[in-house]
């Protein structure tokens, strides 16, 4: 596991750049979530690590009121694929980046469906803001309604 990213304590901002307060939903790990999420009633979150395939939890997306992904470090970036795979398969709910969430990670976590990050910066809020605007343009397509590159090249050209 790599070292922290820095010294300053951990704010939860969303994609606006706003400071988040506690929720008050109940975070369940993954391994509950999987074997009881079924019989639970109510809007939960669940917690998800980067060996954990959230396939298992795609028939209960109604149950899910948010998914905290986590980023044990910066090398580890399995949790891009969990975002992409919950959006792919529809869910609106709350996607929210946990662990050794680094500023320049925020504009492809953004791509990939994230809406809150647990990021550990001086300046969090503007951080996300910043990262938002940070490209004009993408190469591939994602989560976002971003149009790629080449498809607004291909659209000029017809």
């Amino acid at each position: 596991m790599s070292r922290p990213n820095s010294s300053y304590e951990p704010q939860l901002v969303n994609r606006a750049g706003d400071v988040l307060g506690d929720d008050g939903i109940e975070t369940l790990d993954f391994d509950r979530a999987v074997a009881e999420l079924d019989g639970l009633n109510g809007s939960y979150a669940v917690r998800v690590e980067p060996a954990q395939d959230v396939r298992e939890l795609l028939p209960y997306l109604e149950h899910i009121a948010r998914f905290d992904i986590v980023f044990p470090g910066y090398r580890d970036g399995r949790g891009y694929s969990s975002a992409r795979i919950l959006r792919d398969a529809g869910y609106k709910g709350a996607l929210r980046a946990v662990g050794d969430v680094l500023r320049d990670q925020v504009f492809i976590m953004l791509r990939c469906g994230f809406d809150e990050f647990l990021l550990k910066d001086r300046t969090p809020s503007e951080t996300v803001v910043a990262a938002a605007k940070r490209y004009s343009v993408t190469y591939q397509s994602a989560a976002d309604a971003a149009t790629p590159v080449w498809a607004l090249r291909r659209a000029g050209a017809a």
